[in-house]
């Protein structure tokens, strides 16, 4: 396969990994090559992982190293998918996602944390090679190793997993004239790696429209840290359905009111995130994200 010409449209600017047409927001930013004194992911999240486990359980306050692994690999998988899933679904490019080519900054907090070396190729809707890539090839091993090293749940530890290629797809979905035009596509994949019973994936209708959502089948564990202070995720399976419904109702009417969904072929010069990032996806609770 022949990859991408240099000058293929960027998000985020220069130094990043092309994804877009237009800018999709922070938590879809990833730099292209491998910056000066970033780790490579291979040995972070595998010789080290040891390590890199003990500095995530200080960081949210567990003594828990199987809270440690979910909430490792729920952040991971998170800022992994949502390059990947925009640069497939908005320019038909497959990027390459295993942790030989990934790097990762020192600052897992900020936007464009993790670096990817190897230049996209052409995907032509591959969906095998990107389940190949992503999945097979990244995020599923290290949930396996992680339920090995820690005794985590290995169904806790992939659902995270779908977790985080749902909510990435939910925040490309609100972008379309349909807001819920990702959602077929979003069960084929998490179906086609067998990872469809771990996470809910449908709508919500909101004055008329239908919006993708989001639920959790498995609590990331989020709550058992202190720096949770008992809070759970906006999406946590916890919490009664209805409730989850309602927020992702209010965050639709919220992003509908900040700006129109992509509209093509014409798109504004830039959209909002339909959930804002910060903690890591933000609100106060948002739909989707870890306290």
């Amino acid at each position: 396969m022949t990859p991408l010409p240099a000058s293929a449209p960027a998000d985020g600017g220069p130094g990043t990994v092309p994804v877009s047409r237009v800018p999709l927001g922070p938590r879809f930013v990833a730099r292209s090559g491998r910056p000066q004194g970033w780790s490579p992911a291979h040995r972070v999240l595998g010789p080290e992982l040891d390590d890199t486990l003990d500095r995530v359980a200080d960081e949210r306050g567990t003594d828990r190293r199987a809270v440690a692994a979910v909430l490792l690999l729920d952040r991971y998988a998170l800022r992994l998918t949502a390059p990947v899933l925009a640069a497939f679904h908005e320019l038909d490019v497959l990027l390459d996602a295993r942790p030989e080519v990934v790097s990762l900054g020192p600052d897992p907090h900020a936007p464009g944390w993790l670096a990817l070396a190897a230049p996209g190729r052409p995907a032509r809707g591959d969906r095998a090679a990107l389940r190949a890539s992503l999945l097979d090839g990244a995020l599923l091993p290290l949930a396996d190793d992680l339920a090995v090293r820690t005794r985590a749940g290995r169904r806790t530890l992939r659902a995270a997993v779908a977790h985080a290629v749902a909510l990435s797809m939910l925040h490309l979905s609100w972008r379309r004239p349909r807001p819920d035009a990702l959602v077929g596509p979003t069960r084929a994949l998490l179906h086609d790696a067998g990872l469809g019973g771990l996470v809910v994936v449908g709508a919500v209708r909101v004055d008329g429209t239908d919006w993708m959502s989001v639920r959790r089948r498995a609590c990331c564990l989020a709550f058992r840290t202190t720096s949770a202070a008992g809070r759970y995720c906006g999406a946590c399976p916890v919490r009664p359905a209805a409730a989850v419904e309602s927020d992702l109702a209010a965050a639709a009417r919220s992003f509908r009111a900040r700006a129109a969904p992509d509209p093509r072929p014409t798109p504004p010069n830039a959209l909002p995130n339909p959930l804002p990032n910060a903690l890591p996806n933000s609100l106060p609770n948002p739909p989707g994200s870890t306290p």
